[in-house]
């Protein structure tokens, strides 16, 4: 009977270190994985960067200084957003001289743990106008949104 306990307990300790050594790797690659590439500020991307920034810090003052009208704007959706954590990649841009397209891909939070990801991942787009030297965003997806008083009703 002790060959038996013995070898099913090897097994079971084998199976542990798979596990063990598996979750040492997924840190490894997650932690090892290169930061976002930082944009300057006085770009179209880096003012949809920043932007992105204040609405996940939730700071509204912030994100109304990077929209067109901002102090008029206020968030479009009166609902948390927290339920539904996004991902947002700039994907990439086109940038006159007065206006601009920055173009997202949002993957929502629930995507790590769905077989394919690709289900929650849809991409947006940001519009900017270049007012007074300054890039301020005209459009932006409904996920991440202001509207102005007319827009909520008021």
């Amino acid at each position: 009977m002790t060959s038996k306990f013995s070898a099913a307990r090897a097994v079971l300790l084998a199976l542990a270190a798979v596990i063990v050594a598996l979750v040492i790797a997924a840190l490894l690659v997650v932690s090892l994985r290169p930061a976002p590439q930082v944009h300057a500020e006085n770009t179209p991307e880096g003012v949809v960067q920043r932007y992105l920034m204040a609405f996940k810090a939730e700071d509204l003052p912030a994100m109304q200084g990077y929209v067109m009208e901002g102090e008029s704007r206020t968030l479009c959706n009166p609902e948390p957003y927290a339920t539904q954590p996004l991902d947002v990649q700039l994907l990439s841009s086109t940038v006159g001289t007065a206006s601009a397209t920055v173009h997202t891909r949002f993957d929502s939070g629930d995507a790590r743990f769905l077989p394919w990801p690709d289900l929650s991942s849809y991409e947006d787009a940001f519009e900017l106008r270049k007012v007074n030297g300054t890039w301020l965003i005209d459009r932006m997806p409904w996920q991440v949104g202001l509207c102005t008083a007319e827009e909520m009703g008021y």
